[in-house]
């Protein structure tokens, strides 16, 4: 695999990559150290040659530009920058406000502007390398939520992924690939009898979905649940889950089984009183690798009900 650089800016510090871009010939003629630091000069003049030409476009200064990842992001042989152009980050509440700009050798384009960057450490954009390409990530921080947006280039193009603004981008691990936490209001829902239709959902809910890079496709791709029975359920987990889901006294829903070892088993509870209905919506979820349970909120447990992240799992959220 070719060797790849990844240099961020935070203020005025340059943080350089510990690889070079392409592959350099070696120059024997000169110690190691000396052409380490010809090296690391030619990158910041790189990077420095794309941050005037984002300010010279946006019509921005030097010090609006707090954040910076320059790299081989298409794995053309040439360097390509995403550049953060805004307020400075709000250390108290890790968010800031501007947008992030794309620069190569030919082109300088506005990429996405939010009243709320989230900020990760120090980063206001992040990277995800998938091996032939690299995704420049930022995310957009709501009150009680977080959603992603992802870019990768394409013949001198920039290209939203088809998973960008789907839920929060994340690296579980607890299972190989990548993730996506969807928030969503599908805890439970109240409705009279015979207005089902007019139920009112609540209950905040963060549920995980699976992906993984498809080469192919030049993009990632979700781990579409396919529908199992009990007893297939059954010999997945080593015991009968339906059942004892059934004798805590709820109506066993969908099953999912996906291919990266995970299912999901929805399950609900109905209960009236005086014409009102309320039903609660619950799921497990079985990681067939380990042989456990989830455990979404760190409580410890390798149980059914603790592996509950709330809610109604769907097959898939890009199907």
């Amino acid at each position: 695999m070719k060797k790849r650089v990844v240099i961020a800016t935070i203020g005025c510090m340059l943080l350089l990559g510990a690889c070079g871009k392409e592959t350099v010939k070696e120059d024997t003629s000169k110690p190691a150290t000396e052409q380490a630091q010809e090296t690391t000069v030619a990158e910041a003049a790189d990077a420095e040659s794309m941050i005037e030409k984002v300010l010279t476009t946006a019509g921005a200064d030097r010090s609006d530009v707090h954040d910076y990842k320059i790299a081989d992001f298409d794995g053309d042989k040439a360097a390509e920058a995403f550049v953060y152009v805004g307020t400075e980050v709000d250390p108290e509440w890790s968010t800031c406000s501007g947008a992030v700009w794309f620069v190569d050798g030919d082109t300088c384009e506005s990429v996405i502007e939010l009243e709320i960057f989230y900020v990760d450490g120090e980063d206001v954009i992040s990277t995800v390398d998938v091996g032939e390409r690299i995704y420049a990530h930022v995310r957009e921080e709501y009150t009680t939520s977080l959603v992603s947006y992802l870019y990768y280039v394409e013949d001198n193009r920039i290209q939203e992924s088809c998973i960008s603004g789907r839920g929060s981008f994340f690296e579980p691990d607890y299972v190989d690939g990548y993730g996506i936490s969807l928030s969503a209001y599908d805890g439970m829902v109240d409705y009279e009898v015979g207005a089902e239709d007019e139920g009112m959902y609540t209950g905040h809910t963060w549920k995980h979905y699976y992906f993984y890079y498809d080469a192919a496709a030049g993009d990632f791709a979700e781990y579409v649940g396919t529908p199992i029975s009990e007893r297939e359920l059954a010999e997945a987990c080593g015991e009968d889950l339906a059942g004892a889901i059934r004798d805590a006294g709820y109506e066993v829903g969908e099953i999912y089984k996906r291919d990266n070892g995970i299912i999901n088993v929805n399950y609900s509870k109905t209960t009236e009183n005086d014409g009102a209905i309320n039903v609660e919506y619950h799921n497990a979820t079985y990681n067939m690798n380990t042989k456990q349970y989830a455990d979404p909120w760190d409580a410890g447990t390798n149980t059914w009900e603790g592996s509950d992240f709330g809610g109604t799992y769907l097959a898939g959220i890009t199907t």
